[in-house]
């Protein structure tokens, strides 16, 4: 499958310097469908140009760790299946600051929640900000997933809003740039 994606919003290591850190961590299980989107997005985003400040890693289920061994992070970026009974494809978006993360909680509640590892990336947070180590900035982008039943491929559905969950990462990766 080709993406087409935004091609001003790849970045180069000339546009990076003086850039904190931006951690971009796709979560999802791909053995059930529209739920692994986090880590076919994620894999995506390792293919292209980005700046030497942005790290992406496909991270699956294991949050926790991944959070806990990359300290020094000014924003992160999270994708992952957020169920909350909207249209399949719709995308969510939720930017919270290193005192708001309770608000963790009211996103990935219990009516939202699709897997384990969204507990384990609120744990994560909680232990990373107890050991100051938790990031300035926190961006939650939720896709409603169509069908998380056994299978390995995204739905059509999801398939197709793909250039635009990119694009939308894309852009969190600039304004973490400019904002510096």
């Amino acid at each position: 499958m080709r993406i087409k994606t935004d091609a001003s919003l790849v970045m180069n290591s000339e546009k990076s310097s003086g850039a904190g850190r931006v951690l971009v961590l796709g979560l999802g299980n791909i053995l059930l469908k529209d739920e692994g989107v986090g880590v076919h997005i994620a894999q995506r985003l390792q293919a292209l140009a980005l700046a030497d400040n942005v790290e992406v890693m496909d991270c699956g289920t294991a949050s926790l760790d991944v959070l806990l061994l990359a300290p020094g992070i000014e924003k992160l970026v999270v994708i992952d299946a957020l169920r909350a009974n909207k249209e399949a494809g719709t995308i969510y978006k939720a930017r919270l600051k290193t005192e708001e993360q309770d608000k963790l909680e009211q996103i990935f509640s219990s009516d939202s929640r699709i897997s384990l590892h969204q507990i384990g990336l609120i744990d994560a947070l909680a232990v990373a900000e107890r050991i100051n180590c938790a990031p300035k900035e926190i961006v939650i982008i939720g896709v409603e997933p169509e069908n998380i039943d056994c299978g390995l491929e995204l739905t059509d559905e999801i398939k197709q809003r793909v250039p635009e969950i990119i694009n939308t990462v894309l852009k969190e990766i600039e304004d973490a740039i400019h904002t510096k």
